[in-house]
Protein backbone atom coordinates (compact mmCIF):
# COMPACT_ATOMS: atom_id res chain seq x y z
CA UNK A 1 0.00 0.00 0.00
CA UNK A 2 2.88 2.39 0.92
CA UNK A 3 6.26 1.47 -0.53
CA UNK A 4 9.41 3.52 -0.08
CA UNK A 5 12.37 2.69 -2.31
CA UNK A 6 15.92 3.86 -1.47
CA UNK A 7 14.72 7.22 -0.17
CA UNK A 8 17.51 9.70 0.47
CA UNK A 9 17.45 13.29 1.77
CA UNK A 10 20.25 15.57 2.96
CA UNK A 11 19.10 18.49 5.10
CA UNK A 12 21.92 20.64 6.46
CA UNK A 13 24.34 18.36 8.29
CA UNK A 14 21.69 15.61 8.66
CA UNK A 15 21.23 12.84 6.14
CA UNK A 16 18.37 10.37 5.72
CA UNK A 17 20.03 7.32 4.19
CA UNK A 18 18.46 4.94 1.68
CA UNK A 19 15.19 4.15 3.48
CA UNK A 20 13.32 1.08 2.22
CA UNK A 21 10.02 -0.06 3.73
CA UNK A 22 6.57 -1.44 2.89
CA UNK A 23 3.37 -0.79 4.84
CA UNK A 24 0.29 -2.87 4.10
CA UNK A 25 -3.26 -1.55 3.87
CA UNK A 26 -4.86 -1.38 7.33
CA UNK A 27 -1.57 -1.58 9.22
CA UNK A 28 -0.74 0.54 12.27
CA UNK A 29 2.97 1.24 12.00
CA UNK A 30 5.02 3.07 14.62
CA UNK A 31 8.43 4.59 13.94
CA UNK A 32 10.38 4.65 17.19
CA UNK A 33 13.59 6.57 17.78
CA UNK A 34 15.16 9.49 19.67
CA UNK A 35 14.92 13.13 18.64
CA UNK A 36 17.07 13.82 15.61
CA UNK A 37 16.90 10.28 14.21
CA UNK A 38 14.97 11.32 11.08
CA UNK A 39 11.44 10.19 11.97
CA UNK A 40 9.70 13.51 11.29
CA UNK A 41 11.72 14.15 8.14
CA UNK A 42 10.57 10.79 6.77
CA UNK A 43 6.93 11.74 7.42
CA UNK A 44 7.47 15.10 5.72
CA UNK A 45 8.91 13.35 2.66
CA UNK A 46 5.93 10.97 2.48
CA UNK A 47 3.42 13.81 2.92
CA UNK A 48 5.16 16.11 0.42
CA UNK A 49 6.27 18.88 2.79
CA UNK A 50 9.84 17.92 1.88
CA UNK A 51 11.15 16.52 -1.41
CA UNK A 52 13.57 13.61 -1.71
CA UNK A 53 17.02 13.93 -3.26
CA UNK A 54 16.81 10.32 -4.45
CA UNK A 55 14.41 7.39 -4.29
CA UNK A 56 10.69 6.85 -4.79
CA UNK A 57 7.48 6.90 -2.75
CA UNK A 58 4.55 4.77 -3.93
CA UNK A 59 1.08 5.00 -2.39
CA UNK A 60 -1.81 2.75 -3.46
CA UNK A 61 0.12 1.72 -6.57
CA UNK A 62 0.90 5.31 -7.63
CA UNK A 63 4.30 7.02 -7.69
CA UNK A 64 3.74 10.17 -5.59
CA UNK A 65 7.39 11.20 -5.20
CA UNK A 66 6.98 14.47 -7.13
CA UNK A 67 3.25 15.03 -6.65
CA UNK A 68 2.18 18.16 -4.67
CA UNK A 69 1.02 17.79 -1.06
CA UNK A 70 -2.69 18.29 -1.79
CA UNK A 71 -2.74 15.49 -4.38
CA UNK A 72 -0.94 12.77 -2.41
CA UNK A 73 -3.99 11.37 -0.57
CA UNK A 74 -1.97 11.28 2.65
CA UNK A 75 -2.88 13.51 5.62
CA UNK A 76 -0.48 14.56 8.37
CA UNK A 77 -1.20 15.47 12.02
CA UNK A 78 1.56 17.36 13.78
CA UNK A 79 2.81 17.18 17.37
CA UNK A 80 1.09 20.47 18.20
CA UNK A 81 -2.27 21.37 16.62
CA UNK A 82 -1.85 23.61 13.56
CA UNK A 83 -5.26 25.13 12.79
CA UNK A 84 -6.27 28.24 10.88
CA UNK A 85 -6.89 30.70 13.75
CA UNK A 86 -9.33 32.89 11.79
CA UNK A 87 -11.55 29.95 10.78
CA UNK A 88 -14.15 28.13 12.88
CA UNK A 89 -13.80 24.46 13.73
CA UNK A 90 -16.33 23.71 10.99
CA UNK A 91 -14.35 25.67 8.38
CA UNK A 92 -11.06 24.09 9.46
CA UNK A 93 -12.56 20.62 9.01
CA UNK A 94 -14.02 21.55 5.61
CA UNK A 95 -10.83 23.17 4.26
CA UNK A 96 -9.34 20.16 2.45
CA UNK A 97 -12.71 19.35 0.88
CA UNK A 98 -13.20 22.91 -0.33
CA UNK A 99 -9.83 23.16 -2.07
CA UNK A 100 -10.64 19.86 -3.80
CA UNK A 101 -13.91 21.46 -5.00
CA UNK A 102 -16.23 18.99 -3.30
CA UNK A 103 -19.92 19.93 -3.40
CA UNK A 104 -21.35 22.00 -0.53
CA UNK A 105 -23.89 19.37 0.55
CA UNK A 106 -21.28 16.61 0.60
CA UNK A 107 -18.95 18.83 2.64
CA UNK A 108 -21.71 19.53 5.15
CA UNK A 109 -22.54 15.84 5.52
CA UNK A 110 -18.87 14.90 5.95
CA UNK A 111 -18.25 17.61 8.56
CA UNK A 112 -21.33 16.55 10.54
CA UNK A 113 -20.28 12.89 10.38
CA UNK A 114 -16.75 13.62 11.62
CA UNK A 115 -17.99 16.06 14.27
CA UNK A 116 -20.17 13.30 15.69
CA UNK A 117 -17.36 10.75 15.52
CA UNK A 118 -14.86 13.06 17.27
CA UNK A 119 -17.37 14.59 19.72
CA UNK A 120 -17.01 18.04 18.18
CA UNK A 121 -20.64 18.84 17.33
CA UNK A 122 -20.99 21.48 20.06
CA UNK A 123 -17.68 23.10 19.08
CA UNK A 124 -18.24 23.62 15.33
CA UNK A 125 -18.71 27.40 15.57
CA UNK A 126 -15.75 28.00 17.90
CA UNK A 127 -12.41 29.43 16.82
CA UNK A 128 -9.20 27.46 17.63
CA UNK A 129 -8.20 29.99 20.29
CA UNK A 130 -11.17 28.86 22.40
CA UNK A 131 -10.32 25.13 22.30
CA UNK A 132 -8.46 22.99 24.84
CA UNK A 133 -5.40 21.03 23.75
CA UNK A 134 -7.36 17.80 23.46
CA UNK A 135 -10.18 19.47 21.52
CA UNK A 136 -7.73 21.07 19.09
CA UNK A 137 -6.00 17.74 18.50
CA UNK A 138 -9.36 16.08 17.79
CA UNK A 139 -10.10 18.83 15.25
CA UNK A 140 -6.70 18.15 13.64
CA UNK A 141 -7.53 14.46 13.32
CA UNK A 142 -11.02 15.19 11.96
CA UNK A 143 -9.60 17.63 9.40
CA UNK A 144 -6.95 15.11 8.37
CA UNK A 145 -9.58 12.43 7.80
CA UNK A 146 -12.11 14.67 6.02
CA UNK A 147 -10.57 14.01 2.60
CA UNK A 148 -10.59 10.23 3.27
CA UNK A 149 -6.81 9.78 2.83
CA UNK A 150 -5.21 6.46 1.98
CA UNK A 151 -2.66 7.08 4.72
CA UNK A 152 -2.74 8.98 8.03
CA UNK A 153 0.64 10.31 9.19
CA UNK A 154 1.02 11.17 12.89
CA UNK A 155 4.01 13.12 14.22
CA UNK A 156 4.03 12.53 18.01
CA UNK A 157 0.35 13.60 18.29
CA UNK A 158 0.02 12.55 21.95
CA UNK A 159 3.23 13.93 23.48
CA UNK A 160 1.83 17.32 24.57
CA UNK A 161 -1.38 15.92 26.11
CA UNK A 162 -2.09 14.92 29.71
CA UNK A 163 -2.63 11.28 30.74
CA UNK A 164 -6.43 11.22 30.35
CA UNK A 165 -6.38 12.91 26.94
CA UNK A 166 -3.64 10.54 25.73
CA UNK A 167 -5.79 7.58 26.78
CA UNK A 168 -8.84 8.94 24.92
CA UNK A 169 -6.90 9.69 21.73
CA UNK A 170 -5.13 6.32 21.79
CA UNK A 171 -8.54 4.67 21.93
CA UNK A 172 -9.80 6.84 19.08
CA UNK A 173 -6.77 6.09 16.89
CA UNK A 174 -7.12 2.34 17.49
CA UNK A 175 -10.81 2.55 16.53
CA UNK A 176 -9.90 4.39 13.31
CA UNK A 177 -7.33 1.73 12.49
CA UNK A 178 -9.75 -1.10 13.25
CA UNK A 179 -12.12 0.47 10.72
CA UNK A 180 -9.43 0.25 8.04
CA UNK A 181 -7.42 3.49 8.26
CA UNK A 182 -3.72 2.87 7.57
CA UNK A 183 -1.59 4.78 10.07
CA UNK A 184 2.12 5.64 10.28
CA UNK A 185 2.81 7.05 13.75
CA UNK A 186 6.10 8.62 14.88
CA UNK A 187 7.10 8.63 18.55
CA UNK A 188 10.09 8.33 20.88
CA UNK A 189 7.91 6.71 23.57
CA UNK A 190 8.48 2.94 23.86
CA UNK A 191 5.28 2.28 25.83
CA UNK A 192 3.21 4.25 23.32
CA UNK A 193 4.70 2.17 20.50
CA UNK A 194 3.97 -1.06 22.33
CA UNK A 195 0.34 -0.05 22.99
CA UNK A 196 -0.44 1.06 19.44
CA UNK A 197 1.67 -0.78 16.88
CA UNK A 198 1.04 -3.76 14.68
CA UNK A 199 4.40 -3.08 13.01
CA UNK A 200 7.39 -1.21 14.45
CA UNK A 201 10.41 0.44 12.84
CA UNK A 202 13.51 1.60 14.73
CA UNK A 203 15.23 4.78 13.47
CA UNK A 204 18.80 5.73 14.32
CA UNK A 205 20.87 8.55 12.80
CA UNK A 206 18.92 8.67 9.55
CA UNK A 207 18.71 4.90 9.09
CA UNK A 208 15.89 2.41 9.51
CA UNK A 209 17.81 -0.21 11.45
CA UNK A 210 15.01 -2.70 12.24
CA UNK A 211 11.46 -3.38 11.03
CA UNK A 212 8.94 -6.01 12.09
CA UNK A 213 6.23 -6.98 14.54
CA UNK A 214 6.51 -5.62 18.11
CA UNK A 215 7.28 -9.13 19.35
CA UNK A 216 10.13 -9.57 16.84
CA UNK A 217 11.62 -6.14 17.43
CA UNK A 218 11.38 -6.06 21.22
CA UNK A 219 12.23 -9.70 21.91
CA UNK A 220 15.00 -9.88 19.29
CA UNK A 221 16.56 -6.41 19.04
CA UNK A 222 19.05 -6.09 16.21
CA UNK A 223 21.46 -3.92 18.22
CA UNK A 224 22.03 -2.54 21.70
CA UNK A 225 20.50 0.73 20.47
CA UNK A 226 17.28 -1.09 19.52
CA UNK A 227 17.35 -2.98 22.81
CA UNK A 228 17.66 0.27 24.79
CA UNK A 229 14.63 1.72 22.97
CA UNK A 230 12.68 -1.44 23.75
CA UNK A 231 12.95 -0.71 27.47
CA UNK A 232 15.30 -3.60 28.31
CA UNK A 233 17.46 -2.67 31.31
CA UNK A 234 20.10 -5.40 31.69
CA UNK A 235 23.05 -4.16 29.60
CA UNK A 236 26.66 -5.14 30.19
CA UNK A 237 30.11 -4.88 28.69
CA UNK A 238 30.97 -8.50 27.91
CA UNK A 239 33.46 -10.82 26.28
CA UNK A 240 32.29 -13.63 24.02
CA UNK A 241 34.69 -16.54 24.52
CA UNK A 242 35.73 -19.04 21.84
CA UNK A 243 34.86 -21.90 24.22
CA UNK A 244 31.61 -23.83 23.89
CA UNK A 245 29.69 -26.07 26.30
CA UNK A 246 27.07 -28.47 24.95
CA UNK A 247 26.88 -26.40 21.77
CA UNK A 248 26.44 -23.11 23.68
CA UNK A 249 28.81 -20.15 23.65
CA UNK A 250 30.39 -18.90 26.87
CA UNK A 251 30.27 -15.20 27.61
CA UNK A 252 32.00 -13.43 30.49
CA UNK A 253 30.35 -10.46 32.22
CA UNK A 254 32.35 -8.88 35.07
CA UNK A 255 33.77 -12.25 36.01
CA UNK A 256 30.39 -14.04 35.84
CA UNK A 257 30.16 -16.85 33.28
CA UNK A 258 26.93 -17.06 31.25
CA UNK A 259 25.78 -19.07 28.26
CA UNK A 260 24.21 -17.83 25.05
CA UNK A 261 23.63 -18.81 21.44
CA UNK A 262 25.77 -16.84 19.02
CA UNK A 263 27.61 -17.31 15.74
CA UNK A 264 29.67 -14.14 16.15
CA UNK A 265 33.44 -14.19 16.47
CA UNK A 266 34.90 -14.18 19.98
CA UNK A 267 35.73 -10.74 21.33
CA UNK A 268 34.50 -7.74 23.27
CA UNK A 269 30.94 -6.50 22.90
CA UNK A 270 27.74 -5.92 24.81
CA UNK A 271 25.25 -8.29 26.37
CA UNK A 272 21.51 -7.81 26.91
CA UNK A 273 19.41 -10.02 29.20
CA UNK A 274 15.62 -9.76 28.87
CA UNK A 275 14.33 -9.07 32.38
CA UNK A 276 10.89 -10.44 31.51
CA UNK A 277 12.39 -13.92 30.97
CA UNK A 278 14.16 -14.10 34.33
CA UNK A 279 12.72 -16.51 36.93
CA UNK A 280 13.32 -16.05 40.67
CA UNK A 281 13.16 -18.82 43.31
CA UNK A 282 14.11 -19.28 46.97
CA UNK A 283 15.45 -22.81 46.44
CA UNK A 284 17.81 -24.27 43.85
CA UNK A 285 15.57 -24.32 40.74
CA UNK A 286 14.71 -27.50 38.88
CA UNK A 287 14.82 -26.06 35.42
CA UNK A 288 16.21 -26.57 31.94
CA UNK A 289 17.42 -22.97 31.93
CA UNK A 290 21.13 -22.91 31.10
CA UNK A 291 21.89 -19.86 33.25
CA UNK A 292 21.44 -20.13 37.02
CA UNK A 293 22.96 -17.71 39.53
CA UNK A 294 22.65 -17.15 43.28
CA UNK A 295 22.38 -13.66 44.70
CA UNK A 296 20.51 -11.37 47.05
CA UNK A 297 17.81 -8.73 46.66
CA UNK A 298 19.19 -5.18 46.58
CA UNK A 299 15.97 -3.31 45.87
CA UNK A 300 12.27 -3.97 45.31
CA UNK A 301 10.15 -1.32 43.64
CA UNK A 302 6.43 -1.59 42.92
CA UNK A 303 5.30 -0.71 39.39
CA UNK A 304 1.99 -0.60 37.52
CA UNK A 305 2.54 -4.20 36.36
CA UNK A 306 3.99 -5.78 39.54
CA UNK A 307 7.43 -5.41 41.13
CA UNK A 308 10.83 -4.54 39.73
CA UNK A 309 13.54 -6.47 41.57
CA UNK A 310 17.23 -5.61 41.53
CA UNK A 311 19.34 -8.70 42.27
CA UNK A 312 23.07 -8.74 42.99
CA UNK A 313 24.46 -12.04 41.71
CA UNK A 314 27.94 -10.89 40.77
CA UNK A 315 26.26 -8.62 38.24
CA UNK A 316 23.24 -6.45 38.99
CA UNK A 317 20.16 -7.92 37.30
CA UNK A 318 16.70 -6.40 36.95
CA UNK A 319 13.79 -8.89 37.02
CA UNK A 320 10.02 -8.42 37.05
CA UNK A 321 7.60 -10.44 39.16
CA UNK A 322 3.97 -10.05 40.19
CA UNK A 323 2.99 -8.86 43.66
CA UNK A 324 1.48 -12.31 44.24
CA UNK A 325 4.82 -13.97 43.40
CA UNK A 326 6.64 -11.52 45.66
CA UNK A 327 4.32 -12.44 48.54
CA UNK A 328 4.65 -16.18 47.89
CA UNK A 329 8.45 -15.98 47.78
CA UNK A 330 8.51 -13.66 50.83
CA UNK A 331 11.35 -11.68 49.28
CA UNK A 332 12.68 -8.59 51.03
CA UNK A 333 15.86 -6.57 50.71
CA UNK A 334 18.88 -8.79 51.51
CA UNK A 335 16.88 -12.03 50.88
CA UNK A 336 18.90 -14.75 49.16
CA UNK A 337 17.41 -15.75 45.82
CA UNK A 338 18.22 -17.89 42.77
CA UNK A 339 18.03 -16.32 39.32
CA UNK A 340 17.55 -18.47 36.24
CA UNK A 341 17.02 -17.72 32.55
CA UNK A 342 17.38 -19.53 29.24
CA UNK A 343 19.91 -18.71 26.53
CA UNK A 344 17.04 -17.25 24.48
CA UNK A 345 16.92 -14.38 27.03
CA UNK A 346 20.60 -13.54 26.39
CA UNK A 347 21.68 -11.48 23.35
CA UNK A 348 25.28 -10.64 22.50
CA UNK A 349 26.16 -7.71 20.21
CA UNK A 350 29.35 -6.40 18.71
CA UNK A 351 27.77 -2.97 18.02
Amino acid sequence: MLEIKSLHKKLGSFELKAIDLKIQQGDYCVLLGPSGSGKTLLLELISGFQHADQGEIWLAGKNITKIPVQRRNASMVFQKPVLFPHLSVKSNMAFALQINKIGRKKIQNKVEELAHQFQLTKLLDRKPGHLSGGEAQRVMLARALAAEPSLLLLDEPLSSLDVLLRYDLRKLLKELNNKGTTILHVTHDYEEALRMAKTIGIMQAGKLIQWGSPQDVFRNPASTFAAELSGLKNFYEAELLPDTANGLRKVLVRGVLLFTQSELDAGLGKLVIDEKQIVLSKDVPRTSAQNCLKGFVKQCQKTSYGCEMEIDCGINLIAYITEFALEQLALTVESEVYVSFKTSAVRYFTT
